[in-house]
């Protein structure tokens, strides 16, 4: 063994570049950006570039506030609808497309996924994590909405005994996201040429504000019912607690709430999830039936001071500003549900992008490099740069249809995988997603049912962003003149929302490895519900032109399916970009 070994590496050395937006200094839902990358920086390491933005939330101008925030899994890539990649130069070649990016994106942060994976993404792209500091005692799951006190969205409270500031719009913070994209080029660990290409257009598509935003689990009735906080009494008693009664006279504006589910742990106010000037009502956690105020259409209930009262009591004290007039007699089973969605004829909270750059990592080559490299593309060279990308198929599917053949016209030439995302294809606005009373219910708390304490379903509010089962019996694929795999996978269990089927996940950890996802959890099998299959294995590739490519799947169960479909069916492949002193070509 020698320590004086000859080695073909070279030394190198690398810069941070920083290219501003093209246009505008702040965007809005639905607006475009654009990124010119210029050539002049030669070499950069994609996997080590980002997108660098901030973003305000605003709040509902006309009506009560409640706390917001963005997708807590995704953070600001929900933000990004499509992405488009394009050669500079005169020839803007587009190298990939992204199609609705943030629901591969989804699927990817939804498996690929472990503890780590989320602290890193909560630190850098806005994405939050469950705090243990909001934990419930009612064995319900851990939700990564509960966060209150650490949430970089809004300011938590003072940590007072006493709180009284009204939310507003200076309640929200300015987040700053550092984002990775999702895309075939950004994703590559191969250093990319941008000189060769004449630079590279960044263009993304901001998605509609509809889309983004989420409520807090412990002020939402439709979702995690048993860690919202629970009624106590009216007088903060322990030994002799009154409660309140059906008729005026026991009309109340004070009341206590229970130390269930870290509430006044901290001996200050900061457990507490709803904001000042948001409207209440209370559900009985036990029944799901509501006991509502019986004029809160002429006084709105809404809360106007929050309060740690220490002592014998040891609890929370809210204050309304208007009385709260009972239906039926109270019990310690109610918990505290927000209103201020519910009873607006529509919420329309938005947001606002600022300060949006590219972050590129340059790698400065030595000169003898470069001068060697373009003396082998005059002399009649080619460079071939090869990376992972993703095609999305979009098919629309009715409920009404049981048995449905979806036909996919893939024309990949080295194709790796095929991920059939059903997500919910509902025109509802903001106020009906973020609300969530209709929405598709992913599964049921504390081992509950349709059939049994049905007011334990969780409904969600990642419409059109996730998959849906919805009923779904079995599928099979059919391409290479075959059906694929050759016995139906029955998803019929996973449909049932109480169960498991192996074989599906099994088809899907193929496919999720096969397109550059890692599987590292199944814990939102029934969240995000995707379709997989590996078309090849290890290094294989599967060419796809000229071939009938189909998706065939049945809606048999009791129960009819009852969302209408957008199914998003991401074709995994290689993509290689071939450039030689003639210009540029993309191979599919």
């Amino acid at each position: 063994m020698s320590f004086w070994t000859a080695e073909d590496k070279i030394p190198i050395s690398q810069t941070k570049v920083s290219v501003p937006a093209q246009h505008g200094l702040q965007y809005s839902p639905g607006q475009k950006c654009e990124f010119h990358l210029p050539a002049g920086i030669n070499f950069f390491q994609p996997s080590e570039s980002y997108l660098n933005l901030e973003v305000k939330l605003k709040k509902d101008a006309s009506n009560d506030p409640t706390r917001l925030q963005l997708d807590a899994e995704t953070g600001a890539h929900v933000l990004i609808k499509d992405i488009r990649v394009y050669s500079g130069g005169a020839g803007r070649i587009l190298l990939e497309e992204y199609q609705n990016y943030n629901v591969l994106t989804a699927l990817k942060y939804d498996y690929e996924s472990n503890d780590t994976l989320k602290a890193k993404r909560a630190l850098t792209e806005g994405a939050t994590v469950y705090s243990e500091r909001a934990r419930n005692d009612h064995g319900v799951e851990q939700s990564m909405q509960n966060n209150l006190e650490e949430n970089p969205y809004f300011k938590p409270m003072d940590g007072s005994a006493s709180y009284s500031t009204a939310f507003t719009d200076d309640e929200y913070l300015d987040v700053k996201a550092l984002l990775q994209l999702n895309t075939g080029i950004f994703s590559n660990q191969k250093i990319f040429p941008i000189g060769m290409t004449e630079g590279l257009v960044i263009e993304l598509i901001f998605e509609d504000a509809r889309r983004v935003f989420r409520t807090l689990d412990q002020t939402a009735r439709y979702r995690h019912l048993a860690t919202n906080p629970f009624f106590m009494s009216q007088n903060g008693s322990n030994s002799g607690p009154t409660f309140p009664a059906a008729d005026n006279a026991s009309a109340f504006t004070e009341f206590y709430v229970r130390r269930d589910n870290s509430q006044g742990w901290g001996a200050n106010v900061n457990s507490f999830p709803f904001c000042i000037g948001e409207e209440i009502t209370f559900v009985n956690a036990s029944t799901g039936v509501e006991n509502p105020d019986t004029t809160r259409d002429a006084t709105a209930p809404t809360i106007s001071r929050i309060e740690y009262v220490a002592g014998t009591t040891n609890a929370l004290k809210i204050t309304l500003a208007g009385s709260y007039r009972p239906t039926a007699e109270f019990s310690q089973e109610l918990v505290l549900c927000s209103r201020a969605i519910e009873k607006s004829s529509s919420y329309n909270p938005t947001y606002l992008i600022t300060n949006a750059e590219m972050i590129l990592q340059q790698v400065e080559m030595p000169p003898g490099y470069t001068s060697k490299l373009a003396q082998m593309m005059k002399g009649g060279g080619a460079m071939n740069y090869d990376f992972l990308s993703g095609t999305n198929y979009k098919i629309s599917q009715l409920a009404s249809e049981r048995v449905s053949n979806l036909r996919l016209p893939l024309s990949q030439s080295r194709a790796k995988s095929v991920l059939c995302i059903p997500t919910d294809a509902s025109s509802s606005g903001t106020k009906a997603l973020l609300e969530a009373k209709d929405t598709y219910i992913t599964h049921y708390d504390l081992e509950s049912d349709s059939a049994g304490r049905d007011w334990n379903a969780n409904h969600s509010q990642r419409t059109g962003l996730v998959g849906c089962s919805d009923q779904l019996t079995s599928y099979q694929l059919f391409y290479d003149g075959k059906l694929n795999p050759n016995r139906k996978v029955f998803c019929n269990k996973i449909s049932s929302k109480n169960s498991v089927d192996s074989q599906p996940l099994i088809e899907l950890e193929k496919g999720l490895k096969m397109g550059g996802i890692m599987p590292f959890s199944f814990k939102k099998f029934r969240e995000n519900f995707a379709i997989g299959r590996a078309l090849s294995l290890q290094s294989g590739v599967y060419d796809t032109r000229g071939t009938d490519f189909n998706l065939q799947v049945e809606y048999q169960e009791t129960d009819a399916p009852i969302i209408d479909k957008l199914w998003n069916c991401w074709c995994m492949h290689l993509r290689r970009i071939v450039i030689s002193g003639n210009g540029i070509m993309l191979q599919v």
